[in-house]
């Protein structure tokens, strides 16, 4: 997966209503991470943006595998057309602690810290540890989720969680459908698509998600793109 970005996803969805982020991965769209990263030697960069009911997030992230972690470097754009807006910022590394076969399993490991601009590098801190499992020869992926997050407006660490599932439909695409959240917020349904125009090396997503529970569904869309190639060899 592409750096996940299940944090960034959360800021953009959770709190604007995905990060995160973010797998890639149990990749774009989805904000459910996956226990994989890129090949030795790969790098990749995706790039997205999110339209919640009354702003605009526009992303970018390159990642690189160096030895046995994937490192990205993250910024985007967040808030209203006008005046308002501010820059954020992502740093990410993950690993892989049980490799995921074909009809097996893996599991991994993903840090990551999204901060504001102006204010340091003192943001919202993540921890997450993805499952993934492979159904039907890899047809089927299920991913789940489980970490701590300490956002920097409240210094208050929460529970992280996601579930989601992806089904190899026809050819190079790709449906997902997922469901996340964070202690003390609220938590989110996306579903979504994923097409491989070229494998291994350029492919669009588009998802639509909204806010479960009471407090209205306030609904986003968000559509990406990802670009991958061997860089460091």
């Amino acid at each position: 997966m592409t750096p996940v970005l299940f944090l960034r996803a959360f800021a953009a969805a959770a709190a604007a209503a995905l990060c995160a982020c973010q797998a890639a991965y149990a990749g774009r769209p989805m904000v459910t991470d996956d226990a994989t990263i890129a090949d030795p030697g790969n790098c990749q960069l995706e790039a997205w943006t999110q339209r919640p009911q009354d702003q605009t997030e526009y992303w970018a992230m390159p990642a690189c595998r160096v030895g046995g972690w994937e490192l990205g470097v993250g910024a985007g754009r967040i808030g209203p057309d006008g005046a308002g807006a501010y820059r954020s910022h992502m740093l990410q590394a993950k690993t892989i602690l049980r490799p995921l076969e074909k009809n097996g399993w893996g599991l991994g490991l993903t840090i990551a810290d999204q901060y504001r601009q102006g204010h340091g590098l003192s943001g919202d801190l993540a921890v997450l540890a993805p499952l993934s499992l492979s159904l039907l020869d890899d047809r089927v992926l299920v991913h789940l989720n489980a970490g701590w997050s300490r956002p920097q407006a409240t210094r208050r660490g929460g529970a992280l969680w996601a579930v989601g599932t992806e089904w190899a439909a026809a050819g190079p695409l790709t449906l997902t459908l997922e469901a996340y959240g964070a202690q003390r917020a609220h938590s989110h349904a996306q579903a979504g698509l994923h097409l491989d125009v070229i494998p291994d090396r350029l492919a669009l997503d588009a998802g639509v998600g909204r806010r479960l529970g009471r407090g209205g569904p306030e609904r986003y869309a968000t559509l990406g793109l990802t670009v991958a190639a061997p860089v460091l060899r």
